[in-house]
């Protein structure tokens, strides 16, 4: 039998075909690229970022800085360190008592230094202008490692109150938030990637999250979040979240020592004041009560146990077998009990725990935009609103936020937006994350 070569009979090339050029389809493909796919932030994020450097720049020359809290902060460094008096119940300033941690002196001092008190102003607000980009930058990590589509994203530089946050009132609240930044993008790196460095980067965040406390209170939100996320990070080894755990006190004496050796009482008193009553007039929150309902402790225990209820639901619908793992974490402490995939629990525990203890806060000033903003482009996304619907709620949102003063109708709104904001995210997330819990051979 004769065999046929392939040479004599070879196989027919089909030709070339250009596809049909299409101008409309590809400008929808590419408006949809940069709109909702994840990958179009390398477009994005860039662009944003340029941007807001240069409007960061013509706000700082075409507005003028407001003077509301820096005076006062200035005040108070210089009572501590030229007159040294480190006792926190005589130190004031312009607006009443020292009432924040050492870490936000330590802050203040060094801001003092370069701005030598209020005598240059501008070079502060330069270097909360960078504050201001690095935080973004770390946002923008976060988010693309979130997988965040570019509508989202763009969400996070739309603020108005938030640049004047930054760049014309110097708050201390925007240090809080770099570390808390800082911190949660250290968890979602951990929580995104398989790593044996678990105990170090826990340990690392612990001792960010410090140094968060450390400038403003206003941190322990994310408390909730940040014991359930070390204990999943650390697999739960009770040994090794008991260390990064203890991070945080370590890095609490370490920074107030010299308070602490002059007048301990007084330093914790002054600077860990819980039951520190706050202004209704300057309160965005709850202006639809009157004053005395405002300050009743009454109140204040239904906020504070309301906020605990919502966390524990929110903690245990997702991880149901947490209290069982933390029994048997217990028992043997240097025993692996939890693997698990934890890239959308972690940042979403963090998250939304701060977004809760912000929704039932006693007091709402301007301000205190600052603790939560940088979350909402992931809380709007994962309550799964379409975008028409994510740039309304942002819109209103940002609206109760430059009301000025704060006002009944604006109070009302916020708190409607928030309230639903948070019932999206139970409705469409709170179902079990750690089910199937792949647990180690004993």
């Amino acid at each position: 039998m004769q065999t046929v070569r392939s040479e004599d009979n070879p196989p027919k090339k089909e030709e070339f075909k250009r596809p049909p050029i299409d101008l409309l389809q590809d400008l929808k493909d590419g408006i949809n690229h940069v709109v909702y796919n994840p990958l179009g932030n390398k477009i994005v994020m860039p662009l944003m970022f340029l941007l807001e450097s240069v409007l960061l720049k013509y706000v700082i020359a075409a507005i003028p800085y407001t003077e509301i809290d820096y005076k006062a902060y200035m005040e108070q460094v210089e009572m501590i360190y030229e007159e040294g008096n480190y006792n926190y119940l005589e130190i004031t300033g312009g607006t009443g008592p020292l009432v924040y941690p050492a870490g936000h002196v330590l802050i203040f001092r060094v801001l003092n230094y370069f701005t030598e008190g209020m005598n240059h102003i501008e070079v502060g607000q330069k270097i909360f202008r960078y504050l201001y980009l690095i935080t973004l930058l770390m946002q923008y990590t976060c988010y693309y490692q979130l997988r965040l589509p570019p509508w989202c994203v763009v969400l996070a530089s739309l603020s108005k109150r938030l640049h004047s946050i930054y760049v014309l009132r110097l708050f201390n609240d925007c240090f809080t938030t770099f570390f808390m930044v800082l911190f949660v993008l250290l968890y979602t790196l951990r929580s995104n990637n398989s790593t044996k460095m678990s105990m170090v980067i826990s340990t690392f965040g612990s001792l960010v999250y410090s140094m968060a406390i450390s400038v403003k209170m206003n941190a322990l939100l994310y408390l909730p979040g940040y014991l359930v996320s070390t204990y999943l990070i650390n697999e739960g080894k009770l040994i090794n979240c008991l260390i990064s755990a203890s991070v945080i006190l370590f890095w609490q004496v370490i920074v107030s020592l010299r308070f602490l050796r002059s007048y301990p009482v007084e330093y914790l008193a002054g600077a860990f004041d819980f039951s520190r009553q706050f202004m209704f007039k300057w309160s965005v929150n709850w202006q639809f009560l009157d004053e005395d309902a405002f300050q009743d402790r009454v109140f204040h225990t239904t906020l504070l146990g309301s906020q605990f209820v919502a966390v524990v639901a929110m903690t245990l619908c997702l991880y149901p077998r947490l209290p069982l793992d933390a029994w048997k974490s217990l028992k043997a402490p240097f025993t692996q009990v939890v693997i698990a995939d934890l890239r959308f629990i972690v940042p979403f525990l963090l998250m939304t725990s701060n977004f809760i203890g912000v929704l039932f806060s006693r007091s709402l000033h301007y301000q205190f935009l600052s603790w939560y903003h940088w979350t909402l482009p992931c809380l709007i996304y994962w309550s799964k609103l379409p975008m028409p619907l994510g740039f309304i709620w942002y819109i209103c949102h940002e609206y109760c936020w430059n009301s000025y003063p704060p006002n009944e109708k604006a109070s009302i709104l916020l708190f409607t937006l928030n309230a639903s904001l948070l019932c999206l995210l139970a409705i469409n997330c709170m179902r079990p994350v750690i089910v199937n819990i792949k647990r180690k051979q004993q």
